[in-house]
């Protein structure tokens, strides 16, 4: 074997992944009932590069040795990154088309829930959608409002399909940063990943032994030292050393040298300002959308309206806010300010003839 170590993705050959075992026990055996309407559906949630993609990617793959019953499950592994997917339509072809069901052009999402319901019912199989970047979902959220995430919702808690979600973090923050109501995450056992155990670590690097320069005792021990058990910064360092192994003896200064600046590179932090700017984008919509929002929202519950749009709870929300500085200012009495919110909620929402 060749250098069994890369970095820049996730990992493809099946033979190459190792570290992992217990979040591999984990995940399998709360599919293993799945087949018997007991589905669970997992949330992996944890930092850049700590080996994300490449779990769920490796579970889409060797689940035929890992359960019991592999016919009865179908895996499809969903890469979000891929423009495909960015738009519902194209998702929800992407997935029947990995199925192998025949479908439209452009399904709808009615389509997809009818062809996954015949699919369960013909080849009595559960397909488990392995969603990978799902944060990208929520940069499209235009194409996925909230009706996506409770269609999956329902068809997640009627067993007729497992869903596995990657992203950085966990799937309620996402739905918040999205502006959406749905309670899709709550269906999902969270699967914190962080970085590799003692023993994962070495499982790791014993890949280091199948290779054709075969890495010592020693050299495991000066990699964990310098790497820690961080598996994108293992498999810097074991790339590195595997390549200065070509050479008679390994210079570990200059070896530590390049590692550093390799690490240096790719952990690098993102620009100071555009973070300043993000974080003023997001106060400025808390305080002038999020905040007003919540306040028309609250009196059109009070007068259930509860299904009034996000725009017309922002527009009350504004209005009892400017009305309430009005009067805080002393330029209205209370009977005042009481008829003008009447007056302007009458303007708004004339009463039924």
């Amino acid at each position: 074997m060749s250098n069994p170590f890369f970095y820049g993705g996730r990992i493809k050959d099946p033979s190459q992944f190792a570290g992992r075992e217990g979040e591999l026990r984990r995940i399998f055996a709360g599919l293993e009932t799945a087949h018997y309407g007991q589905t669970q559906h997992f949330s992996i949630v944890g930092p850049r590069r700590i080996g994300k993609s490449s779990l769920i990617y490796h579970v889409s793959q060797v689940y035929e040795n890992r359960l019991t019953h592999p016919e009865q499950y179908c895996f499809v592994y969903i890469d979000l990154d891929d423009p495909r997917c960015h738009k519902l339509s194209g998702l929800l072809h992407f997935i029947l088309q990995k199925l192998s069901i025949e479908h439209q052009d452009n399904p709808s999402l009615e389509v997809f829930i009818e062809a996954i319901d015949k699919f369960r019912e013909v080849q009595n199989r559960i397909p488990v959608l392995c969603f990978d970047e799902f944060e990208h979902i929520i940069k499209h959220k235009g194409e996925f409002p909230d009706n996506v995430f409770e269609a999956w919702r329902s068809m997640g808690t009627a067993g007729q399909a497992v869903f596995i979600t990657v992203s950085k973090v966990t799937l309620d923050e996402l739905i918040q940063q999205g502006n959406l109501t749905s309670q899709f995450y709550n269906i999902f056992t969270l699967l914190s990943l962080g970085e590799f155990s003692e023993d994962g670590a070495r499982a790791f690097l014993s890949l280091g032994r199948k290779c054709d320069r075969p890495f010592t005792d020693n050299e495991f021990d000066k990699v964990i030292e310098l790497a820690g058990h961080h598996p994108a910064k293992l498999q810097i360092m074991c790339n590195l050393l595997y390549d200065a192994k070509s050479d008679s003896q390994i210079n570990w200064s200059n070896l530590e040298t390049e590692y550093q600046k390799q690490i240096k590179y790719i952990f690098k932090k993102p620009n100071n300002l555009l973070h300043i700017v993000d974080y003023l984008r997001k106060a400025v919509k808390f305080v002038f959308v999020l905040v007003p929002r919540a306040i028309g929202r609250l009196f059109l519950d009070i007068f259930n309206r509860d299904k009034a749009q996000d725009s017309t709870a922002l527009l009350v929300g504004w209005i009892a806010i400017v009305i309430l500085i009005v009067a805080l200012l002393g330029r209205l009495d209370l009977n005042k300010l009481l008829d003008l919110f009447k007056n302007l909620w009458l303007f708004f929402f004339p009463p039924k003839s």
